[in-house]
């Protein structure tokens, strides 16, 4: 057996050690530069760390009141009449609810207050008095002498009062605000308490801190999840105590803070960890006696597809669509329990000692073993710093291992990717492993998730919605991820340049019918259609910003080495046909039914999007002898210009059905006349003779689908479904 020591050379070995302390130095000097991908790899594992640990047992005097797609069904779509949320109010204080938390912003509005509905829920609150409401702010710092609108008395109520040493904030100042949104005063009076509900996303949009503290016009508010347990462990405002820029005091209880007074959020498991209670069983009483009796009960939307103004749902460690509403309910449980993660002073002094202490350890023992061992030491300390990571979150700390496991890859690179004869070259090849270093940035963020690099300096902001990044491009615009600031909520923004392919004089006509049609297809909520919240004209083009859902399009799975089992296509044929009829029975046709505008999520719901667009003109959309639309997919009235329905769309699902089935289009040609021909008169093969594998009761389905005439096809999307779930139910597939 070889020894595992080798004697290398003077000049080489001198060389190994020049090289293992400059990247010691190197990554040491990284330590103290705020780049952004290097923050993002400091969050992504610290995700990995939560989901590594497991789900923690959650509070059992807590629960959460859903507003949900049930709810919505039943008592009717959002937002309700305030009178209905009284009626809930009501309905849980009577259950003997110990706190009501409504996690639900009530703005003043002139026929709620001309109706006198504000004043009748403020009086619900104040029956109950135990209930806390939430309010917001926009954040940014106010510009030089700009007047802020005066502060309720209620809301100047819920500011801190006591601070260690307030000129502290010089040094470390909370997030500032430059205008609050509130409820009226005929609500905020019946408040037991009220605290703000911002969210400080870090910078891939996911919600890691509470920021406890917001500072509004030389006064400081607390959060509403803060305020929350305030009321539980019955602390007053007095007994609250703010430690600069180190901690918060709630009588005897202490939360570590950042230097920000942002609390690191503890989630305690992914969605649903704590109870869910449907807001329609609640207000029906169909709520078992005792439910709620001494409990905190938290209200909130949950439903996926409401309007903009309540849609809650959130990027976190461990969802992208994590309602809002459970937030809150984590941090209560984590302050009510004490169990925080935090990163103390000290922990940046021991992430900092690990990095000269790996550097100095590799330095000197990696040159002197054999490449096995090198790797075998290199494996060894990434595993003993992951398991660092893993036993100090139980500990409740928040160790940042990424500089120190950089550090160990750096010098498995240098030590192995050296031959022993060019020792001349160390330094030209210490020089390309640092380029490495500094490239690594791009190299990530272009694998990690759906956003490409970020958007050139002109394109920060589209309308109010600042730009993350470009998720794609098309013929008629770019596709961008996007934020929106005052609800601190992901979107996607699909921008228009109808200059670019019209005629002046059509480009009004155009604009008035596409926000016609935006704004109808806005109305369509429904979990397996895209939401759209907003349209609006920037910077001379249009664009529309609707819901960001991560996942794939169906595009992906048409090459014949990538096609799903025919049972899984089935399904979301069946779920992409209910949202068409869904739609259809609204009055509304897609027009542009394809495989890239079906989405996949990675929950396996299927999102039909686009619905909003499709109907501008095709006949004039020609650039440099290209027709800028989907012609492999349109119906044959579609192809002659007739006018068409519902059924137009699901002959353009069928297509999209035999597609994914086959990896192969229903009808081919080899310019756009001989396509035509083909859709209007051609007879596609059979499914099953191009695949075996799939039952012949698929041609039955496809060859009514596909049917030339429009009184030959299923005449609506839930007939089709229909005949699909047969399928399924017969063969047994899913």
């Amino acid at each position: 057996m070889s020894p595992p020591f080798r004697t290398p050379g003077k000049k080489i070995r001198f060389l190994d050690i020049l090289l293992g302390l400059g990247l010691t130095v190197f990554v040491a000097f990284l330590f103290f530069v705020p780049f952004n991908f290097f923050e993002t790899a400091h969050c992504k594992l610290y995700d990995l760390s939560l989901k590594m640990r497991g789900s923690l047992t959650p509070l059992p005097g807590l629960a959460i009141v859903a507003i949900d797609d049930a709810s919505l069904a039943k008592v009717g779509r959002w937002p309700w009449p305030r009178g209905k949320i009284a009626d809930l109010i009501d309905r849980l204080s009577e259950a003997g609810a110990e706190i009501i938390a409504v996690d639900i912003v009530f703005l003043a509005g002139h026929e709620e207050k001309a109706g006198g509905s504000d004043q009748l829920f403020g009086e619900a609150a104040r029956r109950a008095g135990n209930v806390i409401f939430p309010f917001y702010f926009t954040l940014g710092k106010s510009k030089e002498g700009a007047t802020k609108a005066d502060m309720a008395s209620p809301i100047a109520a819920a500011s801190f009062l006591l601070f260690d040493d307030p000129k502290k904030f010089i040094d470390f100042p909370p997030p500032p605000a430059k205008e609050i949104f509130a409820p009226p005063l005929e609500i905020a009076q019946g408040a037991r308490a009220l605290g703000h509900i911002n969210v400080l996303p870090d910078k891939d949009g996911k919600a890691r801190w509470d920021p406890l503290i917001i500072e509004y016009d030389g006064h400081y508010y607390p959060s509403f999840s803060l305020q929350i347990a305030a009321s539980v462990l019955k602390v007053s405002r007095g007994d609250i105590t703010v430690r600069v820029g180190h901690s918060i005091r709630l009588g005897k209880e202490k939360i570590p803070t950042n230097t920000q007074g942002m609390m690191l959020i503890n989630y305690y498991g992914g969605n649903q960890t704590f109870p869910y209670h449907s807001a329609a069983d609640v207000l029906a009483g169909k709520s078992p006696a005792g439910t709620f009796k001494g409990k905190i009960v938290l209200v909130g939307v949950t439903a996926a597809g409401t309007s903009a103004g309540a849609h809650d749902l959130m990027a976190t460690p461990f969802s992208n669509q994590f309602p809002g509403v459970e937030k809150h309910a984590h941090e209560v449980a984590s302050v009510l329990q004490g169990r925080f993660i935090s990163r103390p002073t000290w922990v940046s002094f021991g992430e900092f000692g690990l990095i000269l202490g790996i550097g100095l350890l590799l330095t000197f023992l990696l040159p002197k073993v054999r490449p096995i061992y090198q790797l075998a030491v290199s494996l060894i300390v990434l595993g003993a710093l992951g398991g660092l990571m893993i036993a100090a979150i139980f500990q409740g700390t928040w160790v940042k291992i990424f500089f120190p496991g950089l550090l160990v890859i750096l010098q498995y690179v240098a030590v192995t990717a050296r031959p022993a004869p060019l020792a001349q070259k160390e330094t030209t090849r210490a020089t390309d492993i640092t380029g490495i270093v500094q490239g690594e940035g791009e190299l990530s963020a272009a694998a990690n998730g759906t956003s490409r690099p970020e958007v050139p300096s002109l394109m920060q902001k589209i309308g109010r919605y600042e730009i993350l990044g470009e998720l794609g491009r098309g013929a008629m615009g770019v596709v961008y991820k996007g934020r929106d600031p005052i609800i601190d909520r992901l979107v996607a923004i699909k921008t228009i340049r109808f200059d670019r392919f019209y005629e002046e004089q059509e480009i009004q006509n155009l604009k008035e019918r596409f926000f016609k049609e935006a704004q109808a297809a806005g109305k369509l909520i429904h979990p397996n259609i895209v939401t759209i919240f907003d349209v609006g004209e920037d910077k001379g083009f249009s664009f529309m910003a609707m819901e960001y859902v991560e996942g794939e399009s169906l595009a992906k799975f048409t090459a014949r080495d990538r096609l799903l089992p025919s049972g899984k296509v089935v399904t979301l044929i069946i779920e992409a046909a209910e949202a068409l009829d869904f739609a259809h029975r609204r009055g509304i046709v897609h027009r542009d039914v394809k495989p890239a505008n079906i989405m996949l999520a990675p929950t396996g719901q299927v999102k039909v999007m686009d619905f909003g667009i499709a109907k501008l003109p095709t006949s004039t959309l020609t650039q440099t002898g290209s027709i800028l639309g989907t012609p492999a997919y349109m119906s044959p009235e579609q192809i002659n210009g007739q006018e068409i329905d519902g059924r137009s769309d699901l002959f353009s699902l069928g297509s999209v059905l035999y597609e994914l089935l086959t990896g192969t289009k229903p009808f081919k040609g080899e310019t756009l006349s001989a396509l035509s021909y083909q859709i209007t008169q051609g007879t596609p093969l059979p499914v099953s003779r191009l695949n075996p594998a799939i039952p012949p009761s698929c041609d039955e389905v496809l060859l009514q689908a596909l049917a030339k005439a429009q009184q030959d096809r299923f005449q609506s999307g839930k007939d089709m479904a229909e005949a699909l779930k047969k399928i399924v139910k017969k063969t047994g597939k899913t």
